[in-house]
């Protein structure tokens, strides 16, 4: 077993800096840094800067809201909920997002910007989803630190088996499956993958639904080592309902994008 005994916080003198906060900003950054990269060659640094920056806004507000609603009632750290305790809401500062929360309001406030300002939507959206893969997987790091999303018991050999020691951590002491740690490798994974697929002659958008389909898998198959969260349809929790609509919705795209020997469609 591995053992993880860092504080949740950096102190310094009267400054208190959270590593969740600082990873996900860094996460941010290391995204938007990927994507104004990648969207360069057709787009204006103009209109990639708008299309980033409010997809970014609405991301980081979707995040909160996707937490706040999986939280509403209670979950974690905070057992009686927002319900209980509303003046928390916009407290994001002391933490709790929903990477599905940043990923969907962010890509329909990129799609909006886009469209307004005629930047080709699909092209764009190839190079939103490395973009988006790296920046939750660096954020990822502040989740392994903190030991957020409490997980079922780990048995080795197959298992990453991690116990927390810090008095502050929110992690448990295991062993138990190092959730995060596994989501952070799978992104990386993905967004190495989807990154090879571009410039290869694919349609349009093709590599973005590529990407969704593989998070939501990702996402749903993770699920199943977690604990603590509230259960909806099915007996899944909320970011595997989630995964379930995705999917839904990204594997007939991938069936009318396929490549059809030699032609291009070009995603809407």
């Amino acid at each position: 077993m591995i053992t993880i005994g860092l504080d949740p916080d950096i102190h310094l003198g009267p400054l208190t800096l959270a590593w969740h906060g600082i990873f996900t900003a860094v996460g941010i950054f290391a995204g938007l840094w990927l994507a104004l990269r990648l969207i360069q060659p057709r787009v204006s640094e103009e209109d990639a800067s708008a299309v980033a920056f409010w997809g970014v806004v609405a991301g980081i507000v979707g995040a909160r809201l996707v937490h706040v609603f999986d939280c509403w009632t209670g979950c974690g750290p905070l057992p009686d909920g927002y319900v209980a305790h509303p003046e928390l809401i916009p407290q994001i500062w002391t933490g709790g997002i929903a990477v599905w929360g940043a990923a969907i309001f962010g890509v329909l406030a990129g799609l909006v910007v886009a469209l307004r300002r005629g930047v080709p939507v699909g092209y764009a959206a190839d190079a939103a989803a490395p973009s988006i893969g790296l920046g939750f997987a660096v954020g990822r790091i502040g989740d392994v630190i903190n030991g957020e999303h409490q997980a079922i018991a780990c048995e080795a050999p197959w298992g990453l088996c991690v116990g927390y020691t810090s008095p502050e951590t929110l992690g448990q002491a295991g062993p138990v499956h190092l959730v995060a740690g596994y989501d952070m490798a799978l992104s990386l994974v993905t967004v190495a993958g989807v990154l090879l697929l571009r410039g290869r002659g694919l349609p349009d958008g093709f590599v973005f639904w590529l990407w969704m389909a593989a998070y939501a898998a990702q996402r749903f198959l993770l699920g199943y080592l977690r604990l603590g969260d509230p259960r909806y349809a099915f007996a899944l929790r909320e970011d595997q309902v989630i995964g379930v609509l995705v999917l839904a919705a990204a594997l007939p795209m991938l069936w009318r994008l396929r490549p059809r020997g030699g032609r291009t469609a070009v995603a809407a």
